[in-house]
């Protein structure tokens, strides 16, 4: 004390009030602070006050359930344990806070204690207002019948006696717990989910739990189950289980078991579960066990590391740190194995198609092995991508390896310095497009194409065969899977012989077409082309649906898609755009038509993470 201080104190000393007594007070929702809130959920307070039947050494527990909740119904729990006298419950039952594991660590059957905050009995009062105990032992039934509203008010409850009622009994040894006066919010899960609940939450132990007659059993969760025993330095060691599930589960994750019981319900531990494909992390369940998490203390190990409900632990001590760091970076490397295994399935069962099989097998070898490494590469990234959307893509990519022409010829082509659209065209008709490394690579190169093709038709001086040989050149502009019409000569005959005579005399305004089949001739493409200075205007539109009724008229099984390419359109075929849409012809402008194809490879790119 300081000089100060003793001076102050001495002067005061003589004119000191009359000392005023003073008491603890306690709040009328001390329960709620004590943690009996906690078990408004059903399921917990079953868990809890199934754990006591456990610590019972009972072998049997009927549980009923109502079916649903009014001023009469009632929930009840009735076990085989070894039951309490009136003695037991006013010494034991009605002592809250007894930790019975100051008595021994085991029961006298010999199971492991799993309560030990003394204050599990109150877990009926988190969803009834009335909580009677009927236990028999020693031919005595003794019944005791609870109130939560004398709860309240703990300075007074020491002063109000309750009452323990008996009489002779033929019943050998049980107990019976009785909720009444249900809280009317209650929600009331069904038997089925109460009963895997149950099963999960207690011991593998003799205990058999009945819910409404029907008794509790392991849940079936399909898939593949692996074992697992490790050590956490400077804290102890952890074994458990966990399953990789055939689909994503409801809840995904390690439920954590001490003494044999479930602490914290199943987790991810905070796994990042975007960075990884397949849902694997949803579809990853098990348990692990981690008895030092509710250990003795001994000098080493601090004691009471359960929260007060045991839903969980105490998130800042040391020992918990050290389990949860353990614990996300053993989900991570499981996660990541499933990965990689799913991965490589899905790819070997991609590859190991008969059709995508007999085309790498056409491939010569050192295609094909790049092709293949670039197949496993693109599948690795579409993890949670649709199964037709990644066959999709890597139909695209084998074309291109089919197509067998080296990457350094088409870096040529795009290095050149190209003058005039008639060059350029004709280097890459010469050439085509292909690289044999990767597929990122394959799409980049050809959005410079892209590029450079905007440079060129950007001038009016463009000749219209010119544009024409560019875009026949480069079909994957206008759509990707286009093919040469030339194995259908017949039909080509007929429409060289019937084109002559409708423009007999008037071949300057004949239409200049292409016309391209794709899914083995089943659909057609038309393109109609007009030099970029002129204008679209619903004659060229007309000229294109002659076209295609008289391919029709020899084909009528055939599809058309067409299309009347050219720079600008007049208003009145801009007027009439969407019903010609609906019809499959579609006015597209040059720039529509490299602007729509960087537009997809992009999308591509971005698919791939690039």
């Amino acid at each position: 004390m300081s000089d100060t201080e003793t001076t102050i104190l001495e002067r005061d000393a003589g004119t000191a009030l009359e000392p005023k007594s003073a008491f603890f007070r306690f709040s009328p929702r001390i329960l709620d602070h004590l943690g009996v809130a906690a078990y408004n959920s059903l399921q917990k307070c079953l868990s809890e006050l199934a754990a006591n039947a456990y610590d019972a050494d009972a072998t049997e527990l009927s549980i009923t359930l109502p079916d649903t909740i009014d001023e009469s119904a009632s929930i009840e729990l009735s076990d085989n344990g070894l039951g309490m006298t009136a003695d037991d419950i006013a010494e034991k039952f009605l002592f809250i806070g007894r930790n019975r594991r100051k008595d021994g660590q085991k029961t006298p059957g010999g199971r492991l204690l799993i309560g030990s905050k003394g204050i599990g009995k109150l877990a009926g009062f988190g969803v009834a207002s009335v909580v009677e105990v009927l236990s028999w032992r020693d031919g005595i039934l003794s019944t005791v019948t609870i109130d939560r509203d004398a709860l309240e008010n703990l300075q007074t409850l020491a002063e109000k006696p309750l009452t323990i009622l008996t009489s002779p009994t033929e019943l050998s040894h049980g107990t019976k717990i009785r909720l009444l006066k249900l809280n009317k919010d209650l929600h009331l899960p069904s038997a089925d989910s109460t009963r895997r609940h149950l099963y999960k939450a207690l011991p593998k132990s003799n205990l058999k739990v009945v819910v409404n007659d029907v008794e509790c059993t392991a849940e079936d969760v399909p898939g593949v189950r692996y074992t697992f025993s490790e050590k956490i330095e400077g804290v102890g060691e952890v074994t458990g289980f966990y399953i990789v599930a055939n689909a994503r589960q409801p809840s995904p994750g390690l439920a954590v078991r001490v003494r044999g019981r479930i602490v914290k319900e199943p987790s991810l531990f905070g796994v990042d579960t975007r960075a990884h494909g397949f849902f694997t992390a949803e579809k990853i369940v098990g348990e692990v066990s981690a008895e030092f998490l509710d250990a003795e203390d001994d000098g080493l190990h601090a004691g009471d590391l359960i929260n007060t409900t045991r839903d969980g632990f105490l998130e800042d001590s040391p020992i918990v740190k050290k389990f949860d760091v353990w614990a996300q970076e053993f989900m991570k490397k499981v996660i990541q194995g499933v990965d990689e295994s799913e991965t490589s399935k899905r790819t070997d069962a991609f590859l190991n198609r008969p059709a995508v099989r007999e085309r790498l097998d056409r491939m010569p070898a050192h295609i094909r092995s790049t092709a293949t490494k670039v197949v496993r590469g693109i599948l690795a990234k579409l993890k949670n991508v649709a199964e037709e959307e990644a066959a999709e893509l890597i139909e695209w990519v084998l074309r291109y390896y089919e197509s067998n022409v080296l990457r350094e010829l088409m870096r040529a082509i795009i290095a050149a310095d190209m003058t005039d659209a008639e060059k350029l065209s004709g280097l890459i008709q010469e050439w085509g497009l292909k690289q044999v490394n990767s597929v990122v690579d394959i799409i980049k190169t050809q959005i410079d194409i892209i590029e450079k093709l905007e440079q060129v038709l950007s001038s009016n001086k463009a000749l219209e065969i010119e544009v024409h040989s560019l875009i026949e050149s480069n079909l994957w502009l206008i759509r990707e899977g286009l093919e040469l019409w030339s194995s259908d000569k017949p039909l080509k005959k007929v429409l060289d012989d019937k084109i002559g005579e409708i423009y007999k005399g008037r071949e300057n305004i004949r239409p200049d077409l292409i016309c391209r089949s794709r899914n083995e001739g089943n659909e057609a493409v038309i393109l109609e082309f007009k030099r970029p200075k002129e204008t679209v205007v619903m004659t060229h539109v007309t000229q294109a649906l002659e076209y295609e009724a008289l391919i029709k008229k020899h084909r009528p099984n055939i599809s058309f898609t067409t299309y009347v390419v050219g720079r600008e359109y007049d208003p009145s075929v801009l007027a009439a755009r969407d019903k010609l849409m609906g019809a499959s012809l579609h006015l597209w402008s040059l720039q529509e038509i490299l602007q729509r194809a960087r537009m997809r490879f992009e999308e591509i790119l971005k698919i791939l993470g690039r």
